[in-house]
């Protein structure tokens, strides 16, 4: 019986970066993630990128995505060890309606940790929300 392969381009996949592995015998990290300098990052950026901004339906999920990537960049440049960090950014029209999130993840009391930062204006409400969650 002819067996059949299939093969797929992996066009996304970096061959050649090589994965970051850390010290098995260290679990502690030298530098853990600390909320109040990414505190002051976060402010700084949601300030300055949306204090003239006027709420736009079209163009807000792509400023969402530059903010939060902004915002990572500069909280990777405080090198946190053994940190993963996600950031989450969120603009919301003001149109008379309200607005409940709810996040659920597995978390180290600890070792993980959080900032967040709200930013209001008279078209929109803005929410960044950053986790510092450690890996081995």
């Amino acid at each position: 019986m002819p067996m059949t392969f299939e093969h797929s381009a992996r066009s996304s996949i970096d061959y050649d970066q090589c994965p970051k592995y850390e010290n098995s015998y260290r679990l502690e990290s030298y530098r853990p993630f600390r909320p109040d300098p990414v505190d002051e990052i976060i402010k700084t950026m949601m300030n300055n990128r949306l204090e003239d901004i006027i709420y736009d339906a079209a163009t807000t999920p792509s400023l969402c995505s530059e903010i939060a990537a902004d915002i990572r960049k500069k909280i990777m440049k405080l090198q946190f060890d053994r940190y993963k960090i996600v950031v989450v950014v969120t603009i919301i029209e003001k149109a008379s309606q309200s607005l409940r999130t709810n996040l659920g993840f597995l978390w180290d009391d600890e070792k993980d940790n959080y900032s967040t930062y709200s930013f209001e204006t008279q078209t929109f409400f803005a929410y960044c929300f950053v986790i510092g969650a450690y890996y081995e």
